[in-house]
């Protein structure tokens, strides 16, 4: 059963509206309180029933800044999309088509309109593994407070994943299963990002979870430090997402180009050897020397490339260059001076899979003050949410993507702003993953937007006299 668990405004209207299929021959009204239970009907018992009309009714819906029109579709002959004058409310989209389609097909369309995200490749499911869809079940939403002391634990036999258990989930700080729970709903409980206890899970159930997996769930539970279950929280849902991701698990990852623009060629060695540490299979680097020569040598286990440009190009320019000596599908900016953990790309590609953004990245929650010596966490907005900034050193998004609007601007600054505002213009979707494995470095001088340290000591939540392990995760 589940705990009491504090339901947002809109979850308790989510809830209220529920979902209604309301069918009159090939025509029907569907009802949800939110997109999240729109996905429920694209995937319920009504999904294979065959219609030429369809009315789509959210009734709560908010503005986002990448709202775009409904998306081509087979037998699709016409639509129409009214949303809310102000930013949240009720939103309508109203399908036709000039033969019957199956009803989930439908109402995937309409949500082309309303959660617009960028497709994932398909490719054929693995035999054998238990396998769960991470588009719907995810860490999406997860609240701050599930990594507190009080945060509330469920008991669940056979876990439910549809929208009113997964708004639950998204502040439940962990969660015991029983015997009879398949390792399929163990692993999808995971990636929700609740802490999960399997000591009463059968021997056959555990044998089917991936040895990464398997080993996250047989550590000793965390210590009550909140930034140490959420590391631990991270490290369940990667394995989860990895092991048992349909689509995800077991198949070909895209290649990943990492770009670094530098004119202090001292910071190097540092920021490439975390670049050479990373996880991920599949990266190569592109170094571009901005004005400065290149070392005498740069070891690197990795594929790489190296670059000297002259100092009157732009900063945006530098970027477009390395850009466009990219081999990876996918490209993420690192800078030279901040930190990064080893599964920092990973985060980024799996965020990217679930959320189906077209463009990921982290916060700058965690700060280091170098002239300070001080380390601090800061709010910085939602996490494992869609937004409209994410932290500059992390962003990841396809090439095909970046070409699309034009590229990075040429311009000396503001680049990462400049990119997001003509992303949003042109229908795509920012989505922020959780913050840890990033460490921005703040100096006291030389950046464009200047308010001071004091500024972020004074919004700090916890301090740390240097970067704690868990904050890498």
């Amino acid at each position: 059963m589940y705990a009491e668990l504090r339901a947002t405004a809109p979850e308790r209207l989510a809830g209220v509206v529920g979902t209604r299929v309301v069918r009159l021959g090939g025509t029907a009204l569907v009802v949800a309180g939110s997109t999240d239970r729109l996905r429920d009907v694209a995937a319920g018992a009504f999904a294979s029933e065959l219609v030429r009309r369809v009315r789509v009714v959210v009734a709560y819906w908010r503005h986002t800044p990448w709202s775009v029109g409904v998306l081509p579709a087979p037998h699709l002959v016409r639509h129409r999309v009214a949303r809310p004058h102000r930013r949240r409310g009720a939103a309508v989209v109203s399908l036709g088509y000039d033969q019957p389609v199956p009803l989930g097909d439908a109402v995937r369309t309409a949500l082309t309109a309303l959660a617009p995200t960028a497709p994932w490749p398909r490719t054929a499911p693995l035999p054998g593994p238990a396998l769960f869809d991470a588009t719907r079940i995810n860490p999406r939403g997860r609240r701050p407070s599930a990594y507190g002391a009080d945060a509330p634990r469920l008991v669940l036999d056979s876990p439910a994943f549809d929208a009113a258990a997964l708004a639950r989930l998204r502040g439940a700080g962990a969660a015991e299963v029983g015997l009879h729970a398949g390792p399929a709903a163990v692993a999808a409980l995971c990636a929700t990002g609740v802490l999960v206890d399997v000591s009463g899970l059968s021997v056959r159930a555990r044998a089917a979870l991936s040895p990464e997996l398997l080993a996250v769930l047989e550590e000793p539970p965390p210590a009550g430090e909140p930034l140490a279950v959420e590391a631990r929280s991270v490290r369940q849902r990667r394995a989860a997402l990895r092991g048992h991701a349909a689509g995800l698990a077991g198949a070909s990852l895209p290649a990943v180009t990492a770009i670094l623009a530098t004119r202090r060629p001292a910071l190097l060695g540092p920021v490439l050897a975390m670049l050479a540490a990373q996880t991920y299979p599949n990266l190569e680097i592109v170094v571009c020397l901005h004005g400065v020569p290149a070392p005498p040598s740069l070891a690197l286990d990795r594929p790489h490339q190296v670059v000297e440009l002259p100092a009157e190009i732009s900063f945006g320019g530098v970027l477009g260059e390395a850009t466009a000596r990219a081999a990876g599908t996918l490209v993420t900016k690192v800078d030279d001076d901040d930190t990064y953990g080893p599964e920092h790309v990973w985060d980024l590609v799996l965020a990217r899979h679930y959320s189906g953004a077209t463009l990921v990245g982290k916060g700058s929650e965690l700060v280091f003050l170098e002239d300070r010596g001080t380390v601090l966490r800061r709010s910085a907005g939602a996490a494992e949410a869609f937004g409209q900034v994410v932290a500059g050193g992390t962003m990841l998004l396809a090439k095909g993507d970046l070409e699309a609007v034009g590229g990075w601007r040429p311009v000396p600054r503001s680049v990462d702003l400049g990119l997001i505002q003509r992303l949003a213009r042109a229908g795509g979707s920012v989505y922020r993953t959780h913050p840890l494995g990033y460490v921005y470095h703040r100096r006291a001088t030389g950046h464009t937007w200047d308010p001071g340290e004091d500024h972020f000591l004074r919004h700090a939540s916890v301090t740390w006299p240097a970067i704690p392990p868990e904050a890498l995760a």
